[in-house]
């Protein structure tokens, strides 16, 4: 599933993909990868069963455990950060990942950012 939408917030372009587990047995159920386009807005891409989920706002939440960390990343140029959380039902536990760049373009990594992470949009 594809859906774009109008995207305000005042950060650069990024790629985020968010790995959804069930809480219970730690048993994968679905990506989301979301591609932030400042101008344009963002694209959503849903794999295998993800299950949209209620999540409290980061900035509202006080949850020390889910802070993002810079991890290396094998592309040069890109930051990569990560963090976890947990939906508000706590019925799904999810890993976050986000890539950047303040130097290179985002059609210029996006590419190589899917082969990273094993994923496809074209049909």
């Amino acid at each position: 599933m594809v859906t774009f939408m109008v995207y305000s917030n005042r950060r650069r372009n990024h790629i985020h993909i968010i790995r959804q587990y069930n809480n219970e047995d730690m048993e994968y159920t679905g990506t989301r990868l979301v591609i932030f386009l400042k101008k344009k807005g963002k694209l959503i891409y849903d794999f295998d069963d993800f299950k949209e989920h209620k999540y409290k706002n980061p900035k509202d939440k006080k949850n020390y455990k889910s802070k993002w960390k810079i991890q290396p990343c094998s592309i040069e140029g890109i930051i990569k950060k990560t963090m976890t959380n947990c939906s508000e039902d706590e019925k799904y536990f999810m890993e976050h990942i986000i890539y950047e760049s303040d130097k290179i373009d985002i059609e210029d990594y996006i590419d190589k950012v899917l082969l990273e992470e094993n994923l496809s949009i074209t049909s």
